[in-house]
């Protein structure tokens, strides 16, 4: 990973060390995570509850999508999957939930303690082929200090 993408992932680390409830702890990794890139056109968390993917903080434009079923779009697979997704291009994947016509690529990164997924970072780009393997190892990162600290509240 590269110095700039180890250091988000340690900034998102510090930051929730001392905050108090999951409200908090996610808005502020969603502000911390979107400021990262330009190319981050909305930058959010879905949270799964009683198996329906529910969006939670987020910056970006509003999202019809506030609900998504496990298995429904890019977001359903990953979490359904418990696995990191990346789209390179939108429009040649037809599990995608068209958020935004302007959207062209996703990252969906699942928030995994053990083998249950609590939800996920979802991110959509404007430009093509914007997320890297070092995007996911970082979204990743982030995603395991943000479980660690839920599971301390």
């Amino acid at each position: 990973m590269s110095n700039k993408h180890t250091e988000l992932v340690r900034q998102v680390k510090t930051a929730i060390e001392k905050l108090t409830t999951k409200d908090e702890i996610l808005q502020k990794s969603v502000e911390l995570i979107d400021n990262f890139s330009p190319d981050f056109n909305w930058t959010g968390f879905y949270i799964l509850k009683n198996n329906i993917l529910e969006v939670g903080p987020y910056i970006g434009p509003e999202t019809s999508h506030t609900k998504i079923e496990l298995n429904n779009g890019i977001c359903g697979a990953a979490a359904s999957q418990k696995k990191s997704i990346i789209v390179d291009d939108v429009n040649e994947d037809p599990r995608f939930l068209a958020c935004s016509i302007t959207t062209r690529s996703e990252i969906v990164i699942p928030l995994m303690d053990g083998e249950i997924c609590l939800g996920e970072i979802d991110i959509d780009s404007n430009r093509p082929n914007n997320f890297t393997n070092d995007d996911r190892l970082m979204l990743e990162g982030i995603a395991s200090h943000i479980v660690e600290r839920l599971r301390k509240l």
